[in-house]
């Protein structure tokens, strides 16, 4: 876009599959062309990257522009609450936690696609109660395939999926 000489740079969510420094280092470029003199528009629900880079912020809830703000004037606070229509609370106190008995424990998982390709090669983990797991990756990774092995809907080629000790 900038090599066709484009002045306007809209950006869907373009730090979806960028780590931090990474995105740190987008903003740095985006800073270098905003002060060349382009136009950027964010798309993103990011709050971080919000206060990072934008001096504008409009917030819209269910298709409908709610507010416009000057960055500098309003907070991560205000943002949530305008983008979910309520007040947030963006920090949560708690106790530590404990994990209890393995719930889910899957071991050695290969899982194949309906192409014969190997999504998921020799997957091994273990959910004990009272954690969150998270499978991260870009689409078209496996996660979908490991995650229909681990509920049935799809076939494992190897491995075994047990739910509270049972197949």
């Amino acid at each position: 876009a900038l090599y066709r000489g484009a002045e306007i740079l809209i950006l869907d969510e373009p730090t979806g599959v960028l780590t931090p420094a990474e995105a740190d280092h987008l903003f740095r470029i985006l800073k270098q062309l905003k002060d060349q003199g382009k136009t950027i528009v964010l798309i993103t629900h990011k709050l971080r990257e919000i206060m990072a880079i934008t001096d504008t912020v409009s917030v819209m809830r269910q298709g409908t522009m709610v507010a416009t703000r000057m960055t500098k004037e309003t907070t991560v606070g205000e943002l949530a609450e305008l983008m979910v229509g309520r007040r947030v609370l963006l920090r949560v106190e708690k106790g530590q936690s404990e994990a209890g008995a393995v719930k889910l424990s899957v071991k050695n998982l290969t899982v194949k696609d309906q192409r014969g390709v190997t999504m998921v090669d020799d997957v091994s983990f273990d959910v004990r109660g009272g954690e969150i797991v998270g499978i991260a990756g870009v689409a078209g990774n496996g996660q979908s395939e490991l995650l229909e092995a681990i509920s049935g809907i799809r076939h494992a080629v190897s491995g075994e999926v047990m739910l509270d000790g049972k197949p």
